[in-house]
């Protein structure tokens, strides 16, 4: 693996000092700087990813442009990986720009898929209905395979669910089964989820 240590640190320093910086090439910075936390995990990159200044810059560009796709969906997996793969300090102001985010039709999915890892989420009071809406977001089948994934962490955590949320939930993973295109394998996964579903 070819370390990219200078190129990380040269892209925090323009990220730390954003404003002033032109949108499209803000946009360009945080596409570059997005692929680092998600590449192969690096020691060497851990000083730079757990920057909470960093987190805090990142979460300000968000907020000042809401309307830039591109940048919103690299923002949210920028700080996914970071704080899971890095153990950057989850912070209030990270996962309320998460929940804004999720108006965004194009970052949803991101936010689906990194949102189970701040430890703000198990506490949020929208939690279940997000997740009820999680096979919605495009692409679906993807949406799907987060959307079972974060059932099962629920089950994990032990997390009592309320029956309502619980037979929803049960009803979308029966009706998914029922698809000719789903593979028996991943059948099988939805019949061991209801089952634990039932018996929690």
């Amino acid at each position: 693996m070819k370390l990219k240590t200078d190129l990380l640190y040269a892209l925090k320093d323009q990220l730390l000092n954003w404003q002033g910086l032109p949108e499209q090439h803000l946009e360009a910075l945080v596409q570059q700087f997005e692929k680092i936390p998600r590449d192969e995990v690096s020691t060497f990159y851990t000083p730079a990813l757990t920057d909470s200044e960093l987190g805090s810059a990142l979460v300000a560009i968000g907020n000042q442009f809401p309307d830039n796709n591109k940048l919103q969906i690299n923002v949210v997996s920028a700080l996914g990986n970071m704080v899971w793969r890095y153990q950057l300090h989850p912070t209030d102001e990270m996962f309320t720009f998460l929940t804004v985010a999720t108006a965004n039709k194009k970052a949803n999915f991101y936010v689906a898929l990194h949102m189970p890892v701040f430890p703000q989420y198990w506490l949020w009071e929208g939690k279940w209905q997000y997740l009820l809406s999680v096979p919605n977001i495009a692409p679906k089948k993807k949406s799907f395979t987060v959307f079972h994934d974060t059932v099962k962490r629920v089950l994990e955590n032990h997390d009592e669910m309320p029956l309502a949320v619980k037979q929803q939930i049960i009803r979308k993973l029966q009706t998914r089964m029922e698809e000719a295109d789903t593979p028996p394998v991943l059948k099988d996964e939805y019949l061991a989820t209801i089952h634990a579903l039932i018996n929690q």
